[in-house]
Parts: C-alpha cells; sequence; structure tokens
C-alpha cells in the first residue's frame, strides 16, 4: 500500500522555483529519507508532505486520499509533524504538551476521553518519558524535549510521519537513542517516516530507501546502500566522498580535496 504518494510537484516563492517536478511513491511502513545539499528542497518537500505549503503545480495523497481536500483537522489525523525547531511553551507540564497530539481526535473544546488519555500513557511509556509527566517542558534536556516533541506527533495516531532534521543539536547517543525509537515505530507499529537528515551515514543506516535531491529535481530514488555508494551524492555536494565498511555499516567519509 502507498502511504505518499507525490505527483509532478512544483512550489514556487516569488520567482525562485523550490521543487521541480518532484514525483515519490512511498510505500506504508516504511522509513525514507530525503538528503541533499542545503538548498536542494529537502524542508521544502517535507512541508509540503505535511500540508504547510501549497504547492505550485502538482499533488500530494496521504493513504490514497488527496491532501488538499482534507480540512486541517483531517489532515492531522493523517500525518503529524516533528518540525526542525518546535515551539515548547512555558509553564506547560510534559503530559499537557504530548496530549496536544490528541486535539486532532478530540477537538478544542471537547475534554479529553478515556481512550485519548489511555493513548497518551502509552507513548509516555514508549518513549520513557513517564517519571517526566508533571515536569515543566522547559526543564528539561535537549534529548528529553526532542523525545517529547516525537511523543505529541505519536500521539496523533496518524500513518504517516514527517519529519524535518529531528536530531538537530543532539548530543551523539542522543541522536542514536531518537532515530532508533523511531526505527522501532516503523518496525513494530507500522508507522510511515518521511524525514530529512544531513548526517549520510545515520540516514543511510537508519533508511530504507534515500531519495537525494539537488536544485529541487529527484537526482536518485534507491534503496539507502545504493545511493550512498552512488557517484551522484558527492557530485550533488560538489565533493569527493567514501564510502567505508565497519561492521557491516556504511560510513559517509568527506575526503579533503
Amino acid at each position: 500500500m502507498t502511504a505518499v504518494r507525490v505527483r509532478e510537484l512544483s512550489v514556487r516563492v516569488g520567482s525562485t522555483l523550490l521543487l521541480d517536478g518532484v514525483s515519490l511513491d512511498i510505500e506504508a511502513g516504511t522509513w525514507c529519507t530525503i538528503v541533499g545539499p542545503n538548498g536542494a528542497g529537502k524542508t521544502t518537500l517535507v512541508e509540503s508532505v505535511a500540508g504547510l505549503r501549497r504547492p505550485h503545480a502538482g499533488s500530494i495523497s496521504i493513504g490514497g486520499q488527496p491532501l488538499a481536500s482534507l480540512s486541517e483537522r483531517q489532515r492531522a489525523r493523517a500525518v503529524s509533524l516533528v518540525p526542525q525547531h518546535p515551539e515548547v511553551p512555558a509553564g506547560m507540564s510534559v503530559l499537557d504538551y504530548v496530549s496536544l497530539g490528541r486535539t486532532a481526535h478530540h477537538g478544542l473544546f471537547r475534554s479529553a476521553s478515556a481512550s485519548d488519555r489511555a493513548v497518551v500513557d502509552s507513548v509516555l511509556k514508549r518513549l520513557a518519558l513517564d517519571p517526566f509527566a508533571e515536569r515543566d517542558v522547559l526543564t528539561l534536556s535537549g534529548g528529553e524535549r526532542q523525545r517529547m516533541v516525537l511523543g505529541r506527533a505519536l500521539a496523533q495516531s496518524t500513518m504517516v510521519m514527517v519529519l524535518d532534521e529531528p536530531i538537530t543539536g543532539l548530543d551523539l547517543r542522543h541522536q542514536m537513542e531518537l532515530l532508533e525509537l523511531l526505527r522501532t515505530e516503523v518496525n513494530e507499529c507500522g508507522l510511515t517516516v518521511v524525514a530529512t537528515l544531513h548526517d549520510l551515514t545515520l540516514a543511510g543506516q537508519f533508511a530504507d530507501r534515500l531519495v537525494l535531491l539537488d536544485r529541487g529535481r529527484v537526482v536518485l530514488d534507491a534503496s539507502a546502500a545504493e545511493v550512498v555508494r552512488a557517484p551522484e551524492l558527492g557530485e550533488c555536494y560538489g565533493m569527493k566522498l567514501r564510502v567505508v565498511d565497519i561492521d557491516g555499516a556504511d560510513v559517509v567519509v568527506p575526503v579533503r580535496s
């Protein structure tokens, strides 16, 4: 089953074409990461899939439903977003923040149901956030806060989750922990992940598939192993890259010219 279908998508801001005829099919229960140099259109693409940008041309469907035909509430039930720089309001508990993910299901003016509370409790436990449930969000470390933002998105119970550079600002251990949590959600819960990552090694290790963008166009769309070893990768970044196999994992190493 195709979870996300993008057809001939073009996005323009003024006279600048950010995406130019992008087409993708992302299968349900898989992880697709968008890679490419700065300005390639990665954030524009994932924001478009999340419904935050209106395309100049082309279409996007989530689970067979045209994104443009969905109301804001319907869209929030279909696709969730973990932004690169999430707003975290002061004075709110972790429990209340994660519970915001259920708003798409019970609405703004109705109280959460027992089933809503059960979903939130389950998410807190899965992400090991239950000990922090009553903590003010601003007292969390960077890794804990990013897990909390992921928890809010998981509480939406969508089939598709979009993440824009979710490990920005995290140390190595917290990067790996967050990506492992996502991989578990894909493997065990059938979540479909569409993400952007700058780190090519981590992108290759965690994603099922990589899409290489450059100047708003798809250059490569293949398995992670194929893309990290393709000559086009270094060409798009304008540098020489070497791929080293370490214990069965591909590590992408930039080489000084």
